[in-house]
């Protein structure tokens, strides 16, 4: 996420260099960091030799931005529809842990006129990051409902860009995404009415982006490593077809992005520091086919922009 706040900014960059800053974290947390956010159906270990192909989408809007220090600004409006294709193949087990690999192809579509502080900012739609990644479940007991994997994704700089733009669908930069995730029943019966605790810990390290800025003034942008912590509690409700209903939350640190240019080291003041709530709901509508979907909102933003967000996801197993 993002916000302003130049520290010690050369007078010439800092009007095309705050905008572009502030701008290009947002697309980092709705688009690289987003796409790989499991769901509770992420969490149990699926059987071997299966393909799921899972469709997303994301409405997310933000009419108001914070700084580092809490200090909220108005007079912005950015909308953005994000589609998602994911392809998952698992593979027969290893020592007995199952594990698989996939692919996941983000699609950023800015809605309308995109504004921050009032002015009208340039949006470049097209193909975020794709992200290719494997996973491993080291421990599975369906008997006690109780799971742990481990995933990686790697996401290379070949989304759609343009240093020219002030919102892009790429990110132009290399980011490593190590994800482990828990998920233990904490009370009821394992083919049964239950109440599930799924816990998602992520960490993103990120490389240097050397493409921002306006004509000739070419700083780079670094991004600091950030870590995410995802809590849900699904309480099963319809046990025959896997339906549930449940709580979300969501905290995020980190992610702290600054210029260097002539020697210069410039704080833009964006952040990945948010806490979200949410509820989530998901069900086989089908022996092979599922759905899940979320309804979100900011609570505390600093660094970055507030706002909410619908998730809708479907899935098809072969």
């Amino acid at each position: 996420m993002a916000k302003r706040g130049l520290r010690n900014p050369s007078q010439k960059a800092r009007p095309a260099l705050a905008a572009g800053a502030i701008l290009a974290a947002f697309v980092i947390a709705g688009s690289t960091a987003h796409a790989s956010i499991p769901l509770p159906y992420d969490f149990p270990a699926p059987p071997p030799n299966l393909n799921v192909v899972a469709f997303y989408n994301e409405f997310s809007s933000a009419n108001s931005f914070y700084t580092p220090n809490g200090t909220r600004i108005q007079d912005s409006r950015i909308q953005a529809d994000v589609s998602l294709v994911r392809l998952i193949h698992t593979c027969s087990p290893i020592d007995g842990m199952p594990w698989g690999v996939q692919v996941l192809v983000p699609y950023i579509a800015y809605l309308g006129s995109q504004q921050v502080f009032g002015a009208t900012q340039s949006a470049n739609s097209g193909f975020a990051e794709p992200q290719f990644s494997a996973f491993i479940y080291p421990y599975s007991n369906p008997s006690e409902d109780s799971a742990l994997a481990i995933s990686y994704f790697l996401s290379p700089p070949v989304g759609s860009y343009g240093a020219g733009y002030t919102l892009n669908a790429g990110t132009n930069n290399w980011v490593n995404n190590i994800e482990v995730l828990y998920s233990h029943m904490l009370f009821g019966t394992p083919k049964g009415r239950r109440l599930e605790l799924d816990i998602a810990g992520d960490a993103f390290f990120y490389s240097a982006n050397s493409n921002v800025g306006v004509g000739p003034f070419r700083p780079v942008l670094h991004t600091e490593p950030a870590e995410q912590v995802i809590v849900y509690l699904p309480y099963v409700i319809y046990p025959k077809t896997a339906g549930y209903v449940g709580l979300t939350f969501e905290q995020t640190f980190g992610g702290k992005q600054y210029l260097s240019y002539a020697g210069q080291s410039i704080d833009t003041g964006n952040r990945n520091d948010a806490t979200q709530i949410g509820v989530d709901f998901g069900s086989f509508v089908a022996p092979t086919v599922a759905i899940e979907g979320q309804v979100s909102t900011d609570v505390k933003v600093r660094g970055g922009p507030k706002g909410s967000a619908f998730l809708f996801q479907a899935i098809k197993v072969f």
